[in-house]
């Protein structure tokens, strides 16, 4: 997988970012207005049962986009020859997709793959939009391709960033990371959302944004002086999977039994999420060398941290799980749709080469759909978790922290077919709690939200290394040679901090699941998981 960048502008570049404005999007006559959401503005995703249908839908695609001057950009997403073309990191990348999706169409897992555009114009012309061609599609009134075909969404990580790192430094102030892009200007990340839109650190106001002052429930260093959790002799281990921004250095993950796994491989050798052995992948380590975005200020990334955090939580609530952080993302919290269904594509077959390995998959992270037709258009990923469902994993997902009732996904699908009926424990959606047992005020609520669990102001791991270029207010050197200092608000040195947001919801329930799955001793059937999953919601 090509190495996640970790700045905003990277951000833009790589992901060719573009949001949906719902007073001038391109819609269907009669057509309400759709949402405000974030897209790859080259890319469309699309979904199948199997390959004979996939290459039927790739073809229908191709004839459609001809008629607009577009065309598919790269191979077809099935072919893996390539001596043919330069070797270059695009290509090394289709190759291992194409590889995973050969594979899940031999065992029966559903194909969701990106479908690249560029114009068929050569010399200088109007970029791609994915947006406008959809529509073109859409327009058939083809009901095949209308699942079939899809925006690849951007996802955030779902932990609150309103902290030191944001008031008055140039990730806010008058840059262009912040104004007037996306990011900021009038979408679902921002626009709307408590932690920009009318927060202290940015207008002043807003009691959300007292969640982003540390000790009120933002990012910063914490002492814990309570024992490290110890796992106890249990018959079996349950398994859990993170995918997120990978797992720093901490002495609770240093012990033979108490490491928390990095890498997991299929039986070719393929590795699922990024390959972190590669020195490219070492040097943009958000859990390391690449938490500081910005050398000239020595600003760490908005979610430099993050899968070491929720690590640090499944250990405290479990542990006795295996943990496994992959790395999908970079420190800036952002994935495409494609990057994740990829990776639960690998996970998918992982789990069936290792059957029972994986029992939990944690998800703290999420996009808003554009249209009321989510199950249409939210059709790949919605499949890829209905299958991995199937084979024993329950999927934990963050609502999200924008104080809203509109669905985010793949939270939402909790309360969709096949999920949300008796029995059925595939996803469960998690809002976050005070302290006090309270609902925490910036977490996502509403129908589609079936579970909840600590998630303001907790306590976890922050990988040793990270350090920003924030400095204690006061420090001097004492007769004795001592440094007497204030809190340095970015140096996370003592291994642990605390922090908000549905993202630490999902994996302290995840935990509490897998710790009852273990006290089953073996009796963990599908049935005895089932009733755990009710037991665990509200």
């Amino acid at each position: 997988m090509t190495q996640p960048v970790s700045t905003p502008g990277d951000s833009f570049r790589r992901w060719d970012i573009r949001v949906l404005d719902p007073a001038t999007a391109i819609r269907q006559p009669a057509q309400a207005a759709p949402e405000v959401t974030a897209y790859r503005g080259n890319v469309l995703l699309i979904t199948a049962t199997d390959q004979a249908v996939a290459d039927a839908v790739i073809a229908a695609v191709d004839e459609i986009i001809a008629q607009l001057g577009v065309r598919r950009s790269g191979p077809a997403p099935f072919d893996v020859d390539g001596e043919s073309r330069e070797r270059d990191g695009r290509n090394l990348e289709h190759e291992r997709r194409a590889r995973l999706l050969r594979a899940a169409a031999q065992n029966g897992i559903p194909l969701v793959f990106p479908y690249f555009l560029e114009p068929a114009a050569e010399g200088p012309t109007q970029p791609v939009d994915a947006w406008t061609v959809l529509q073109a599609i859409r327009s058939r009134g083809d009901e095949v391709l209308d699942r079939a075909v899809g925006l690849d969404h951007l996802m955030v990580s779902a932990a609150i960033t309103g902290n030191p790192f944001v008031a008055g430094n140039p990730f806010v102030a008058g840059n262009p990371f912040v104004a007037g892009n996306p990011f900021v200007a009038g979408n679902p990340f921002v626009a709307g959302n408590p932690f920009v839109a009318g927060n202290p650190f940015v207008a002043g106001n807003g009691a959300t944004g007292t969640y982003g002052v540390a000790g009120l429930g933002g990012h910063g260093p914490v002492s814990v002086v309570l024992p490290a959790p110890r796992p106890r002799k249990v018959g079996r281990r349950p398994g859990v999977v993170v995918m997120d921004t990978g797992v720093g250095g901490h002495p609770w993950f240093s012990a033979p039994n108490e490491k928390v796994q990095r890498q997991l491989w299929l039986a070719d050798g393929t590795v699922l999420g990024t390959d972190v052995s590669k020195q490219t992948a070492i040097d943009t380590d958000p859990e390391s060398a690449g938490a500081v975005v910005d050398p000239m200020t020595g600003t760490l990334g908005s979610h430099a941290g993050h899968g070491t955090f929720i690590a640090g939580l499944l250990r405290q609530t479990c542990p006795e799980a295996q943990i496994t952080v992959l790395r999908i993302m970079g420190a800036d919290g952002v994935v495409a749709e494609d990057v994740l269904t990829t990776e639960l594509t690998a996970l998918a077959l992982h789990q069936r080469q290792n059957p029972g390995r994986t029992d939990a998959l944690v998800l703290s992270l999420g996009y808003y759909a554009e249209t009321a037709a989510d199950q249409d258009y939210t059709a790949g990923l919605h499949v890829l978790l209905a299958d991995l469902a199937a084979v024993g994993v329950t999927t934990f997902a963050a609502a999200g922290n924008d104080a809203t009732d509109r669905r985010s996904y793949p939270a939402a699908f909790a309360v969709q077919p096949p999920f949300g009926t008796v029995g059925a424990c595939g996803v469960v959606s998690v809002a976050a709690v005070n302290p006090d047992g309270t609902v925490a005020m910036f977490s996502n609520d509403g129908s589609w939200v079936t579970a909840q669990a600590p998630g303001a102001n907790v306590v976890s791991t922050a990988p040793i290394t990270t350090q920003g270029g924030l400095a204690a207010a006061g420090s001097v050197l004492d007769e004795r040679d001592r440094v007497r200092s204030t809190i340095d608000p970015d140096n996370y040195a003592g291994g642990f901090a605390t922090w908000s947001g549905t993202s630490f919801a999902a994996p302290v329930l995840a935990g509490r699941f897998l710790a009852a799955l273990t006290d089953l001793a073996g009796k963990d059937d599908a049935a005895n998981r089932a009733a755990i999953v009710q037991t665990l919601q509200r």
